[in-house]
């Protein structure tokens, strides 16, 4: 099955001359959620569909665990989750606090196994245009 996209036109107001230009844009199926990802994963192996419901639910309890103690965690053949901070401009170092530091997102970064398998993702127009 292959990935649908449909064409959006964009303009580029960056050059002197406005440019109208037309882009691949990306359409998911949809999401597939934690029962999906369970039933699925039961038919390939010898765990139930529960037991690895239970394993996903706690995988993401440990995930945020690690998170909050300041490591970054690296899921082999997955990627890297690592959390994005910021805070507000100082004038002198120590008036960055850690009260005034805010925890932003929780950041993903695909391994290079997961990457490199893009090269076989097949598109297709939606024909809904």
């Amino acid at each position: 099955m292959a990935y649908k996209y449909c064409v959006r036109r964009k303009t580029d107001k960056s050059k002197t001359k406005e440019q109208v230009k037309y882009y691949a844009v990306p359409i998911s199926s949809g999401t597939v959620g934690t029962e999906e990802l369970a039933e699925n994963i039961a038919h390939r192996c010898t765990l139930s569909e529960g037991d690895v419901r239970a394993t996903i639910v706690e995988l993401m309890h440990t995930i945020e665990q690690e998170l909050h103690k300041g490591y970054k965690v690296s899921l082999e053949g997955i990627g890297i989750f690592s959390l994005s901070a910021s805070s507000e401009g100082f004038d002198a170092p120590d008036e960055c606090t850690p009260s005034k530091v805010n925890a932003k997102r929780i950041c993903f970064l695909a391994d290079k196994k997961l990457k490199k398998n893009l090269r076989f993702v097949k598109f297709e127009k939606d024909k809904r245009e």
